[in-house]
């Protein structure tokens, strides 16, 4: 698809203070001699990098932006070309980052708008390094060292503004780079897919979509959809920096105070009110703003999911390494989770907020530390949190299952249980699935809800191989477990075998009188091989069918889906009302976390409440089951649920963009047949 760019006039002006843009008072300079002047399209030439690299040059032109680091110092600027002196080349841009390479102390104060000519050295940003002979992006600068070599001229400079639209052309990277230093618009209305370096680097991922989906969540893996997808995701998105050089700088949206525990800005909030320099650092072109724009919470902070009466409550929570040391107070930093203890209380707080928070009467875990089951353990210590000022009616038990520790990871699978809801049914088993050395064990218990008539379920938790870390030269039915650049990341087969491992544990139970539920952190999406695998064994995921395709417990580089699952055999699906995530995590910035790293005291405290949000990178589910006999609205909820609606639930207007408006077409009348 073409995208037109569409160009207007600008006249700059100052804009506030501790933004890209600043007002300063000038110094006097002598007038600027135009002699000798190269024009700056002539430096940026049309291509990737300058033809005139390593050459000195005088350029004239308007300061559109400074560039600041941590101290609010300036260390460069943006010069673009003034209105009427641009060439016909689309391919060229007019603007270019100028580098003060003269000891901050000494560079004038500037102010945008103003019109300057200055002397320096042409590059190419980063600087090659000897005997590196790989092509790089880089960033072309005017490097200049003498204060001497810039001059005012009396004038206030107009500029040309250009307006920039998502999705980004198919070659984003030359339609950037054509625009390199250059004053441009967003009109539309854009929202945050991704806050990950929010806090510690000032940038945040927009697009012109709401939310940007895994490919894994809606398509299956190596379809063209998929593939589509994925393409398409890559060109609607652009990264949102805070116009500065330095970490751990205050973030500053969302305006006009800032980030902070109380003011957060989500994952789904729109941003509006772009205007920014195109520039390009640390491998990927962003846009350095001008002003600052108006960000909405369309996505705001949801209340806890209220239970019907008559349902017993599982959940399933990734707690984020929960390491207590060696429960004295003592053994920190640990191997996985807080550094300190006073880190560990902080996150036992938010930890205890957010379970609470689920009133589950059955919690499964991951990522909980594996030391144990006695009075020192990682679960004793946050069963003795969540119990402490509860009624009787609320407390907690952990489930033991007879052994030390659950596998030999670190961190393993638990599991809690509120004695006054419901009896445990035979003894808890920690049964192998797959590699025994990549997939941690499942947890598995039996229950009944207290009560005549109360339901009997068997619930499992898991915590499957991550996709991070290589499988490479391990051989699974005679296949390579390597990553296949299909999007399912490293370590798919140990995943699959790890789940038909436990579908055959299923298979042979002894215990066949109640319903199955399986949950957990599956390091899969929900089109993925290992969640296709129990579908296949006749489970039925949960999520896919109260919410479709709109579920979503995670978010990875930008793109949303669930790691998390929960599913039933058909026993226990009849009993499930309803089940969903709880959005307390995935859209939050990290910066949230109680983790101190990367923040100064005073954003320790600005930013940590002990409070349910951002207590993990994952979101939490529950599943809200029936106390006694069958769900009342299960035939309801799973009309138009299971796991053939990607395409139909996904997004028609970005299938449209993506060119798949005919698949969908053809799909629906396939259905309709």
């Amino acid at each position: 698809m073409k995208i037109i760019i569409m160009t207007t006039t600008l006249k700059l002006k100052p804009v506030m203070t501790g933004l890209l843009l600043a007002g300063f008072a000038v110094p006097a300079f002598a007038a600027c001699d135009p002699v000798g002047v190269t024009a700056i399209h002539q430096v940026q030439g049309a291509g990737s990098a300058s033809p005139l690299a390593g050459q000195a040059v005088k350029l004239k032109g308007v300061v559109t932006g400074l560039l600041k680091d941590k101290a609010s110092k300036v260390v460069g600027f943006y010069l673009q070309q003034e209105l009427g002196s641009e060439d016909a080349d689309p391919d060229t841009s007019e603007g270019i980052y100028v580098y003060a390479k003269i000891g901050q102390s000494s560079l004038p104060e500037l102010k945008a708008g103003e019109v300057l000519t200055i002397e320096g050295v042409v590059e190419e940003y980063p600087l090659p390094k000897a005997g590196d002979n790989t092509v790089k992006q880089t960033e072309t600068q005017l490097t200049f060292t003498s204060l001497a070599s810039l001059a005012k001229c009396d004038a206030q400079g107009v500029v040309k503004e250009t307006v920039l639209k998502l999705p980004l052309q198919a070659d984003s990277g030359k339609q950037l780079e054509a625009l390199a230093g250059m004053v441009v618009t967003l009109p539309q209305p854009l929202y945050v897919v991704d806050s990950y370096d929010y806090a510690r680097y000032g940038a945040l991922t927009l697009s012109s979509q709401p939310r940007q989906w895994v490919p894994g969540q809606l398509f299956r893996p190596g379809t063209p959809e998929n593939a589509a997808l994925r393409a398409g995701n890559r060109l609607d998105r652009i990264l949102l920096d805070d116009g500065n050089t330095g970490q751990n700088i205050n973030a500053w949206l969302p305006g006009p105070a800032g980030l902070s525990a109380a003011n957060t800005v989500r994952v789904g909030d729109k941003v509006e009110g772009v205007r920014a320099v195109v520039a390009y650092s640390n491998g990927q072109y962003r846009l350095q703003p001008l002003a600052q724009p108006t960000v909405t919470a369309l996505n705001k902070r949801e209340d806890a999911p209220k239970r019907a009466a008559g349902t017993v409550r599982v959940a399933s929570f990734n707690v984020l390494n929960f390491f207590n040391g060696d429960g004295t107070g003592l053994g920190f930093p640990t191997a996985r989770g807080a550094k300190t203890l006073a880190d560990f209380q902080r996150q036992k707080a938010k930890t205890v907020s957010a379970i609470r928070g689920l009133d589950a009467d059955i919690v499964g875990l991951l990522e909980l530390e594996n030391d144990g089951f006695d009075t020192l353990s990682a679960g004793q210590e946050l069963v003795r949190a969540l119990n402490e000022g509860q009624p009787v009616a609320k407390q907690y038990r952990m489930v033991q299952p007879g052994v030390a520790r659950v596998g030999s990871d670190v961190m393993g699978p638990g599991m809690l249980y509120r004695p006054a809801v419901v009896d445990l049914q035979g003894a808890a088993e920690v049964v192998t699935i797959g590699d025994a050395q990549r997939n941690r064990p499942a947890l598995i218990q039996s229950f009944v809800v207290k009560g005549a008539g109360g339901n009997q379920f068997t619930l499992a938790v898991n915590h499957l191989k991550s996709k991070g870390s290589s499988c490479k030269g391990t051989l699974i039915e005679g296949r390579d477990d390597v990553d296949n650049n299909d999007g399912q990341g490293n370590c798919n087969l140990t995943r699959v075998a790890a789940v038909n491992d436990l579908v055959k544990w299923y298979q042979a139970r002894p215990n066949k009188a109640g319903g199955m539920l399986v949950v957990g952190d599956m390091n899969a999406y929900a089109k993925e091989d290992p969640i296709a695998a129990f579908e296949k064994a006749g489970f039925v995921n949960q999520l896919t069918r109260f919410h479709k395709d709109q579920a979503y417990s995670y978010v990875y580089q930008g793109e949303s889906g669930n790691l998390d699952h929960a599913l039933a055999d058909a026993k226990m699906a009849g009993m499930i009302q309803t089940a969903g995530d709880w959005h307390i995590n995935a859209d939050e910035p990290t910066a949230l976390e109680y983790d101190p790293a990367y923040k100064s005291a005073e954003q320790q405290e600005k930013y940590y409440a002990a409070d349910a949000f951002r207590s993990s990178d994952h979101d939490p589910l529950y599943i809200d089951v029936a106390a006694t006999g069958q769900a009342k609205q299960m035939e309801q909820a799973s009309q138009g649920g299971g796991s053939d609606n990607g395409i139909a639930s996904a997004d028609t207007g970005l299938l449209a963009m993506l060119g798949l408006g005919g698949l969908l077409a053809a799909w629906r009348k396939r259905k309709q047949a």
